[in-house]
């Protein structure tokens, strides 16, 4: 472009007069400036351009000259609307501000935003335009490239499938970066090998040729750049010696060039990595690492939140000691295989596995070791697994195995799972090393086969998830009550379900809502059973009561707590149930302490109660309502509930302490406690259980077998000993101790030459309705 064009140009386009200096101020600034600047005459041609114009577009000021700029700039992505209105507004003279795309001479398109400017004459009519070009091309690719990245991070929020936000980051970059093919490369968990991709224009088989491969120093563009976590860059495809053995892909498409970037967790491992092929390795400059930084990104948030979601899944799938599928899991199988087995007639079975005296071990070895056992046996029961059939872990020492259904009678259905059965059981029986020392275990099963002759069980599509009460739930019952046949028989052995145990579970669940029933109707009762006090002479007199739950139906008449306890218990109404008799025991508490008198009562607690989030609070409300002075009333823990060392018992206890409640150990000597643990607690009593109170024996019988020898008759004293060493163990813990289930005068006299200070039952008083014990009480006919 010449001085006088350009002067020429810049004169007209001021109608002040200006002088030399100023139009050379112009003249610079034209020059100097980043923006395009291109004179057009009125017919549309270009009269000169500045040197940014002839950057921007790839063309010399020579080979514009006199062109009409559509003839070079414009291409396929150029709206001729938009060019169209720029005609329009240049015939009439008026200035515009349009934004469009041209192309660069290489045939790379360009965003610019094109203001023009009327030129006019001296007469002010309009001789030509001025024609003022910015590139906004990053600003815009910029813009849609963050609009991308925050569709695709609420599409990995919202779980969107990873192959597929993948395959949308891949376009949304190269939209960014024109003239590139992008490929995406995931690595396995470990960050060794190459396992899939995505690529939206790269062929499959290309794709395919770099899957298996391990990462490495020379493997391919991205296996390098994973391996050094770091950014590569091929120049050459066809000579670089990294692409030795699959060059030929790439150089089938005529790419020449890779630029890789891998992709890393927040630890900085490497998952896979993000490329750009192309064609010319000019073309791959620094804006492209710029936009492969933001692809990483994206790409990395995507990948780490699928393995967070799939390592989610597999936990609340599987097992976390043995890794092996949940009960979660297997019910959905379930549901799959009893599909299968209605509508083929294919014969499946569940066996639910249990451990034979599994606690004795824990004992003895500790937790650690019965864990070790556990996953040893988990290990050993999985090799003898087919394909098809599942292995679960029910829950502590109880497994599931689950056979898929196979074609046959129901007799040779139950022909397979008796021989997978005793497989099973003979496994179990090979010894385990633990401690260094050998251990031998038994297992007992209970089976079930599937789908159950003269019915169907609804499938999982008939509900929205499968729980205890539906009919799948059941089969899992079935097996179950087979396992309880089964250990009822000695145990080491298997046992099928069969029709006439049905009426087990119909019979509990009719009785179950009639206790339901029962409860809504007020249909229950308070009885209370005294307890005395043993003085060293005279008579016992009451000091306290336990509370007992009776139940008299107006059907099935008085039902015995041995038979409805069990009930409530597995349905989870034995909560309701416990906190209506702790009610009663407060409202009666509460009562006493208005008349002014106070009998302190015991009420037993069941740990599904003692376990249940709300246990706590509800005390402490009932506490609340009903005042009296707290220590009046005493909890009574079972054994093996009081022996567990879990925060949670053992911070419900104390929160119940700090409410004033005492505690007492239930049917002590039944189960295994920990003394140190019970020493821990904030026990007041332990109650010593019946069957020890049956086997005293009186000293005068023990006498004289040793004086008499009478012939037949061998006395011995250990059951004494034994309650005398509990005794002599209260003492030193500070407990209070009670003997139940005292029936027999010469038990009351043993226990009085023993010092238990504290007795109930029958043979001193049987319990009776609440109401009655308290005024007999009250009258003091008891005391």
């Amino acid at each position: 472009m010449s001085h006088s064009t350009l002067t020429t140009g810049l004169s007209s386009m001021t109608s002040l007069p200006v002088g030399e200096e100023e139009l050379e101020s112009l003249r610079l600034v034209v020059q100097h400036t980043t923006n395009g600047v291109c004179c057009y005459g009125m017919d549309g041609r270009i009269r000169w351009v500045n040197p940014a114009f002839e950057l921007l577009t790839g063309y010399t000021a020579a080979e514009l000259a006199g062109r009409v700029p559509s003839e070079m700039l414009m291409g396929s992505e150029s709206n001729p609307l938009v060019i169209a209105r720029l005609r329009e507004q240049r015939s009439r003279g008026e200035s515009s501000d349009e934004e469009l795309v041209h192309y660069h001479s290489s045939g790379r398109s360009l965003r610019l935003r094109l203001r023009c400017i009327p030129l006019l004459g001296i007469d002010g009519t309009p001789e030509g335009y001025l024609g003022l070009q910015t590139d906004v091309t990053q600003t815009r690719q910029a813009q849609a490239l963050s609009q991308s990245q925050l569709t695709l991070l609420e599409a990995v929020a919202a779980g969107q499938p990873l192959e597929q936000t993948l395959m949308e980051l891949c376009i949304a970059i190269e939209s960014a970066a024109t003239h590139v093919h992008s490929s995406l490369l995931l690595l396995d968990e470990a960050g060794e090998y190459i396992v899939s991709g995505v690529s939206p224009q790269l062929p499959e088989g290309f794709m395919s040729a770099v899957r298996g491969l391990r990462i490495g120093e020379g493997v391919g563009t991205c296996g390098t750049a994973m391996w050094r976590r770091e950014c590569v860059l091929t120049k050459s495809l066809a000579t670089d010696p990294a692409w030795e053995g699959f060059r030929h892909h790439p150089l089938a498409l005529g790419l020449e060039a890779c630029l890789s970037m891998p992709v890393l967790d927040s630890a900085g491992n490497p998952m896979g990595s993000f490329a750009f092929y192309s064609e010319s390795r000019e073309a791959l400059d620094t804006g492209h690492q710029s936009l492969l930084e933001v692809a990483v990104n994206v790409a990395g948030l995507a990948i780490e939140r699928h393995r967070r979601d799939q390592q989610l899944t597999h936990q609340a799938l599987h097992d976390a000691l043995t890794g092996l599928p949940n009960r979660r899991l297997l019910r959905r199988h379930l549901s799959m295989l009893a599909d299968q087995a209605l509508e083929s007639g294919e014969v499946g079975a569940l066996m639910l596995l249990d451990l034979d005296h599994f606690k004795r071990l824990n004992d003895v070895l500790g937790h650690d070791a019965g864990d070790r056992a556990l996953i040893q046996i988990a290990s050993r029961l999985e090799q003898i697994i087919e394909p098809g059939d599942m292995l679960a872990r029910h829950g502590g020492d109880e497994f599931i195995v689950l056979l898929a259904p196979r074609s046959g009678s129901m007799l040779e259905g139950m022909t397979r799972a008796r021989q997978m059965g005793e497989v099973m059981l003979q496994r179990l029986r090979e010894p385990l090393v633990l401690e260094g020392r050998t251990h031998q275990l038994s297992g007992s099963l209970g089976i079930s086969l599937y789908p159950q002759v003269g019915g169907g069980y609804p499938s999982q599509s008939d509900s929205n998830e499968i729980d205890e009460c539906d009919t799948w739930g059941h089969l899992l019952h079935e097996a179950d009550i087979a396992l309880y046949e089964s250990k009822s028989a000695g145990r080491a052995r298997l046992c099928f379900f069969c029709p006439e145990m049905r009426h087990q579970i119909i019979a509990a669940t009719r009785m179950e809502q009639a206790l339901r029933h029962a409860l809504s109707r007020q249909q229950l009762s308070v009885h209370l059973q005294p307890q005395f006090m043993l003085p060293a002479t005279g008579a016992p007199y009451l000091v306290a009561a336990e509370a007992l739950l009776r139940w008299n139906d107006p059907t099935l008449g008085n039902v015995s707590p041995a038979t409805f306890i069990p009930i409530a218990e597995e349905s989870g109404l034995i909560v309701e149930l416990g906190h209506w008799v702790l009610e009663q025991v407060c409202m009666a508490l509460a009562d006493m302490t208005v008349k002014g008198r106070t009998l302190p009562m015991a009420v037993n607690v069941s740990q599904v109660q003692f376990r249940n989030a709300d246990f706590v609070p509800r005390v402490a409300s009932l506490l609340k309502r009903h005042i009296f002075s707290s220590d009046l009333l005493r909890i009574e823990l079972t054994e093996s509930l009081a022996s567990e060392d879990e925060d949670d018992v053992l911070d419900k206890i104390d929160q119940l302490a700090a409410l004033g409640l005492s505690f007492s150990i239930d049917d002590f000597g039944i189960g295994y406690s920990n003394l140190a643990r019970l020493r821990r607690m904030p026990l007041s009593e332990l109650k010593i259980d019946r069957s020890f109170i049956n086997d005293l024996v009186s000293e005068s019988d023990v006498v004289d077998a040793r004086v008499h020898s009478v012939p037949g008759k061998v006395v011995v004293s250990h059951g004494n000993e034994i309650v005398r060493a509990m005794l002599v163990m209260a003492q030193a813990l500070s407990l209070e101790v009670v003997a139940e289930g005292v029936e027999e005068e010469y038990q009351l006299e043993v226990l009085r030459q023993l010092g238990c200070q504290r007795v109930q039952g029958f043979l001193l008083g049987r319990p009776q309705p609440m109401e009655k014990l308290i005024q007999a009480f009250e009258a003091r006919e008891l005391a």
